[in-house]
């Protein structure tokens, strides 16, 4: 037990995925109250575990690393999949009331294969926890309600994955001929080699498109409108999150030599890119998920920008974003999610009127918007204003002034979501609905936290 106790928190939830597919086979009544109790108890356990069990060191031969930052990092990432779990279990679809048991098992798998994903320090390693996190994606991502639209997107998020991980392959092969050791830390980021330039866009095309980071976001819109509405949660914050938190430590040792500073240049490259076109694009769009899924992209530069930043405080920083990130897109899905009429097609005018059927919601998800934007009061504001603050720091003043300048785009197409939140309902809107017990209780906890950080950013250390 001593040797594989490490991996108790991985190990716990993989018997969670099976014990769910297990209880598809037996003929109860009501599936799903045993569902939601063997998730909550699941999930519950594992976050106890790398709170308070979990060993830190490395193991396997040094190719896995826990830690306090790994084990804090996991421990969001369960919570944001279980929450994202829980509202998968309350969903009005019956689709996903008959295969919830198969949808648990396979978000469950990716969960694993990203923690893993964070704690990888082996090329090897590195590579396979990337496919566990990726393809149960790529399947669930088939089984919208819209089959043929369904099909197409995953098709070509399953080809340009499988793409990207060549690519990985690739990265990996040349990184070894320059270090001689599949070790990410034997990594010799102060030689002049081109090779080693080479070997670091490979990998970052790998992460631009599992994060889509521009220009490899071409996938994100499509996924976002064609995808199961109820695993949009997951599929928004958990696989990057996991993924920039590996970056964070692939890259750790980046400062610690004469460093390339191409490696440095082709880095800015790709995170100014995203920052800037990823808050035009958003800018352009009237469909509210499309608006959603490009929203995302600057937030995946502004991480990017965080988890090179070689101060010693961008850990709690980026820990602090992480936080935010996740409790506010789970938040602002799983209000979505309660509306009666909504579907892929769903435009922002379409909210219109949202405040005058159901006042919580619309407050709740003015919240959410809010804090994603940054405005001050609210936690998305401490974490763009940190990663400002600290990129200004390392990098000068070039980066921090973008920085500054997306949030005041995202404030600009936030806000228009919020303001026909609050307009006067038309004509043809004349529905009136209530809102699921369960939903109310994961909104409320989302909002908790989001406001929690933005009155007082210093609670998540405080925490652990």
């Amino acid at each position: 037990m001593d040797q594989i106790k490490f991996l108790l928190p991985e190990i716990t939830l993989i018997l969670l995925s099976f014990a769910l597919l297990f209880n598809s086979l037996i003929d109860q009544i009501d599936k799903r109250i045993t569902n939601k109790i063997l998730l909550i108890i699941g999930s519950l356990v594992s976050i106890i575990l790398l709170l308070n069990e979990n060993p830190q060191g490395y193991f396997l031969n040094d190719t896995f690393e826990n830690n306090t930052l790994t084990n804090t990092i996991k421990v969001l990432l369960v919570s944001g999949t279980l929450l994202s779990l829980l509202l998968i279990s309350n969903s009005k679809s019956e689709q996903f009331k008959n295969f919830f048991n198969e949808y648990c098992f396979l978000l469950i798998l990716s969960l694993v294969g990203g923690m893993i994903v964070v704690s990888s320090r082996e090329f090897l390693t590195m590579i396979i926890s990337f496919e566990i996190l990726s393809i149960p994606i790529y399947l669930i991502s088939a089984m919208g309600p819209n089959s043929k639209k369904s099909i197409e997107a995953a098709t070509k998020l399953f080809f340009f994955g499988t793409l990207s991980t060549v690519f990985l392959i690739f990265s990996a092969v040349l990184f070894y001929s320059i270090s001689g050791s599949t070790y990410i830390n034997d990594i010799a980021w102060s030689t002049k080699d081109s090779v080693i330039v080479l070997s670091t866009i490979f990998l970052l095309v790998t992460v631009s498109f599992k994060c889509a980071l521009y220009p490899f976001h071409f996938w994100v819109s499509d996924t976002y409108e064609s995808a199961p509405m109820n695993i949009l949660p997951f599929l928004s914050t958990i696989p990057k999150i996991a993924i920039i938190a590996f970056v964070f430590f692939f890259f750790q040792n980046l400062y610690n030599f004469n460093t390339n500073n191409q490696i440095i240049n082709i880095i800015s490259i790709l995170i100014i890119g995203s920052i800037s076109f990823g808050s035009i694009l958003s800018v352009k769009q009237n469909n509210l998920f499309r608006l959603l899924a490009y929203s995302g992209i600057p937030h995946a530069g502004i991480l990017i920008a965080c988890a090179i930043n070689p101060l010693p405080v961008s850990s709690d920083f980026l820990i602090l974003y992480f936080t935010f990130y996740i409790f506010s897109n789970v938040g602002l899905f799983i209000c979505l999610n309660s509306l009666p009429k909504i579907n892929k097609d769903f435009t922002i005018n379409d909210l219109s009127g949202l405040y005058k059927d159901s006042s919580f919601i619309a407050i709740c998800l003015t919240i959410f918007l809010l804090s994603l934007a940054g405005a001050p009061l609210f936690a998305g504001f401490w974490g763009k204003f940190n990663v400002a603050l600290i990129s200004y720091k390392s990098f000068g003043l070039f980066l921090p002034i973008l920085i500054m300048a997306s949030a005041a785009v995202s404030f600009y197409y936030y806000i228009k979501i919020i303001r026909f939140i609050f307009l006067n309902k038309s004509i043809d809107q004349t529905y009136k609905f209530s809102t699921n017990t369960i939903n109310i209780f994961l909104i409320i906890i989302c909002v908790i936290i989001t406001m929690a950080l933005g009155i007082n950013p210093n609670l998540m250390t405080k925490i652990f």
